[in-house]
């Protein structure tokens, strides 16, 4: 009968064996982190200390028990300096210093958090060839590792070969399992996994419990994720200012904000203390919905019980300012943050920059996009994007162009966005030739049109009096496999009907319909004008009725 060592090296494993190679001191640097990357000076100074204390060690005459090894291999573990120590361990299999289940364990550690799982079988195999029995915390270890690296359903199968082999786990492996499920979206999964450990004789704990919900309301399963709220109440098990976090994060989602409000106030009541996520949550969810007043009290109240607003924070009123259009309140907050002490982020400025583009204060914007520049913040994507779109729409479009290729030069990926934006202010500002050119190095950067930027050439082709160019690709979207949407179905019937086809503009909008498309009052507007302007009064208040009918129009 095998042992069951090797029916776990047979089953569980199979994995290649580790093969050991030695990284000499002088080139250990090459396998970690350089000093510049490290967190501070400090770090970086007790890291060289370690590597040297290490290599001291191993060139004693009387080798040191491996106990002292595993000291420095365990600190370089903590301090997350994974790769030095995994290669300072592979120069004591040079030596032919045997490890001990600690080392090995240690080293399982720094391969999981490397992302190196290959490498951590490997480790785990020799465990087994070793003899030693791998402890709960080295196997959680593992499966963690797996999840992280999104193999989930591997981390699932391995638990499964370990538990038929009768080894035991505790709450933080589910914990972990669940975690993971939940992460990857197996959260069906998760919640079976919750129903089938206690069986194992182990029992659920606020940290499964508030996985599940948290990944139920992400879904906005809003409904469930209470349901099995109560659950937890109902077996004794606390929530925490976690699970709080989770459901009032949901509900602002669903946009069920009295009750987000609600559970605030039951926080209270039960002695659970909202942290700083609690009140931004809220903050954030009534300023999504304009509710600009209750996120101010939110704050207040906030404040009055001690909870220090961080920058996320104001981010979310500012967004709200922005998004009711008091770009003056949200450059009061950004101010207010300023002289706070508390450190603006790229998203502080991206958001300004978008609410003073939206009111047309695009020189303002600029000036804070240098501002940026000037401390060392470095825009992304969305900067971009946002002064692009806000100098586009006020027709300054060389100045956006300049712009896209600073993008692409400071290694920041324009995306259809970008090039919608720009492509949208070009057609506006009737530089035809140029928004075609651009059409085209889209294509090339290897960059998708979407429905959008058809839409907007189709639009600017039919008010450049190139309705056929515009009809041949409205006439290929289903062929290229995109659905138009009731604004593209606009723009052509409206090109149909300014160039007087009005027997293709009705027959495209009986398409509509049977192209799973609901014209809305714009649709109907643009027909039934044009209809009453060429004399088809009739078939203008046919359309009327039926448009009354759709209650598009009140009668």
């Amino acid at each position: 009968m095998l042992s069951f060592s090797r029916i776990m090296l047979r089953c569980a494993l199979q994995i290649p064996n580790l093969s050991p190679y030695c990284v000499p001191h002088s080139a250990l640097r090459h396998c970690f982190p350089s000093t510049s990357s490290l967190h501070s000076h400090s770090q970086s100074q007790l890291l060289d200390e370690a590597v040297d204390s290490f290599t001291r060690m191993l060139s004693m005459r009387r080798t040191p028990p491996i106990i002292q090894f595993n000291k420095i291999l365990g600190s370089l573990s903590k301090t997350k300096h994974f790769h030095a120590a995994v290669s300072l361990f592979q120069q004591l299999q040079v030596r032919g210093i045997a490890p001990s289940i600690v080392t090995l364990s240690i080293v399982i550690n720094c391969c999981c958090g490397m992302g190196r799982m290959k490498l951590a079988f490997s480790v785990l195999a020799k465990i087994f060839r070793m003899d030693y029995q791998p402890n709960t915390v080295t196997l959680t270890t593992i499966l963690k590792g797996l999840c992280l690296c999104g193999s989930v359903e591997r981390a699932v199968r391995f638990h499964d070969r370990l538990l038929a082999h009768g080894l035991q786990f505790n709450q933080v492996t589910y914990g972990t399992l669940i975690n993971g499920l939940c992460k990857s979206g197996h959260t069906s999964a998760a919640i079976q996994v919750l129903r089938k450990i206690p069986q194992y004789g182990i029992a659920p704990d606020v940290v499964m419990y508030s996985a599940i919900i948290d990944s139920l309301c992400k879904d906005t399963f809003v409904s469930d994720a209470f349901h099995l709220y109560s659950e937890m109440l109902a077996k004794g098990i606390s929530p925490d200012v976690i699970t709080y976090n989770t459901l009032t994060y949901g509900l602002c989602l669903a946009g069920q904000l009295k009750e987000a409000i609600d559970l605030l106030n039951h926080m209270m009541l039960t002695n659970i203390t909202p942290d700083v996520r609690t009140y931004t949550t809220l903050i954030d969810g009534l300023c999504k919905e304009g509710k600009i007043k209750d996120a101010k009290n939110v704050l207040a109240m906030m404040i009055k019980d001690g909870v220090k607003p961080d920058v996320v924070t104001y981010n979310c009123l500012m967004d709200g300012y922005c998004l009711v259009n008091e770009v003056n309140k949200a450059k009061f907050v950004f101010n207010t943050m300023a002289q706070s002490r508390v450190s603006l982020d790229v998203q502080s400025y991206s958001i300004m920059i978008n609410g003073l583009c939206k009111s047309k204060m695009v020189d303002e914007a600029l000036n804070l996009f240098e501002e940026m520049r000037r401390k060392y913040l470095v825009p992304n994507t969305v900067t971009y994007n946002t002064l692009i779109d806000g100098l586009s729409k006020s027709k300054r479009i060389s100045c956006a162009l300049e712009l896209l290729v600073e993008m692409h030069d400071r290694g920041q990926p324009a995306n259809v966005v970008t090039y919608n934006s720009l492509l949208d202010g070009m057609f506006k500002n009737q530089q035809l030739d140029k928004a075609l050119m651009l059409f085209i190095q889209m294509k090339e950067s290897g960059i998708d049109p979407d429905i959008y930027t058809y839409s907007i050439l189709i639009d600017g082709l039919c008010k450049s009096g190139r309705l056929q160019n515009a009809k041949e690709i409205f006439q290929d979207l289903y062929i290229k496999g995109y659905l138009p949407n009731v604004w593209t179905y606009n723009i052509m019937i409206n090109g149909l009907c300014k160039e007087g086809l009005l027997h293709e503009a009705l027959a495209l909008l009986s398409k509509m319909e049977d192209n799973g498309c609901l014209p809305d009052a714009v649709t109907y507007e643009i027909t039934i004008r044009t209809l009453f302007e060429n004399g088809e009064n009739d078939k203008a208040e046919k359309l009327l009725r039926e448009m009354i009918s759709r209650g598009l129009l009140q009668g």
